[in-house]
C-alpha cells in the first residue's frame, strides 16, 4: 500500500471540541484526498453522525452486529469502539480486518479519547501490521483556563507517552497546539511548536455542530497538515522523534 499521512487529533480532557475539530479537517481535506476518519472515542461522536451503530473492536470482539463503516465520497468514516468491548480481539485478527479500510487512503485523522488507553495501542499496532510502519502526527486540542494549563504541563510527556506505548513508531511530533473556544486573543507562544487559536463560537456550543451554520477558520491548520503530507509521501519523515 502507499503511504498514508496520518494524524491524531487528541486531548489530555474532555469537551474541549476535539471531535468537532476532527470532523471539519476530515471533511475539508477529503476534497482533494482519499481521507479515513476514525472515530477512536468511547461517546462515538463522529460514529453517531455518520449513523453508525457500533465499532469494529466491538464486532471482532463480543461477536455484536451493526454498521460501524460509511463511504461518503472521499470521506471513508469508521468506528472502533462504541462502547468498551469485554474482550479485544488479536493483533492479526483486528489487523487483516482493518486492512480493508486502509486500501487507497491518503490520510488518516483519527479522534482519541482524552489521554491513552489500550485501544490507542492496538489501532496504532494494527496499522504496523498492515502498512509495516506506523507514524503519528499530533494535534492537541484544549480550551482556555484550567485545561490549558493542565495541558501546557504535560505537553513534552505526550509523543513520549506514545512512543514508550508503541515502540514501533518511527516518526512521532505534536504537529499543533489548538486553543479552541477563545474569547479574544491568547498571548501563547512554545518554541518549535505551531499554536492555533479558534475564536469562542456560541452557536457551535450549542448546536450540534452539523447542523451548525458557522465553520471556524481552519485554513492554517490545513495548511500545516498538507505540508506534512507531502513530507511524508516524498518519505521526508523517515525517522524522527519529537
Amino acid at each position: 500500500m502507499a503511504k498514508i499521512a496520518r494524524f491524531s487529533v487528541m486531548s489530555l480532557k474532555g469537551g474541549v471540541g476535539k471531535s468537532t475539530l476532527a470532523y471539519y479537517l476530515a471533511k475539508e481535506l477529503s476534497k482533494r484526498y482519499n481521507v479515513l476518519l476514525v472515530d477512536r472515542d468511547y461517546n462515538n461522536t463522529i460514529g453517531k453522525i455518520y449513523g453508525l451503530e457500533t465499532g469494529l473492536l466491538n464486532v471482532l470482539g463480543d461477536g455484536v452486529e451493526g454498521k460501524f463503516y460509511d463511504n461518503i465520497g472521499k470521506l471513508r468514516v469508521l468506528s472502533l469502539v462504541s462502547f468498551s468491548p469485554s474482550s479485544l480481539p488479536s493483533l492479526g485478527d483486528f489487523a487483516r480486518a482493518y486492512s480493508n479500510f486502509l486500501e487507497g487512503v491518503d490520510v488518516m485523522i483519527t479522534d482519541n479519547p482524552p489521554g491513552f488507553d489500550e485501544i490507542m495501542a492496538m489501532e496504532f499496532k494494527g496499522y504496523y501490521e498492515v502498512m509495516g510502519e506506523v507514524h503519528c502526527s499530533s494535534v492537541v486540542v484544549t480550551t482556555p483556563g484550567v485545561s490549558l494549563s493542565l495541558t501546557l504541563s504535560h505537553l513534552n510527556d505526550i509523543v513520549k507517552t506514545l512512543v514508550s506505548r508503541v515502540p514501533q513508531i518511527s516518526f512521532a511530533r505534536l504537529l499543533a497546539l489548538v486553543v479552541n473556544m477563545v474569547k479574544g486573543n491568547l498571548n501563547i507562544e512554545i518554541p518549535g511548536i505551531n499554536v492555533i487559536q479558534i475564536p469562542f463560537y456560541k452557536e457551535l456550543l450549542f448546536r450540534s455542530f452539523v447542523d451548525s451554520s458557522i465553520r471556524p477558520d481552519l485554513g492554517s491548520m490545513i495548511r500545516l497538515m498538507e505540508e506534512r503530507i507531502k513530507q511524508i509521501r516524498s518519505g521526508g519523515y523517515l525517522s524522527a522523534i519529537s
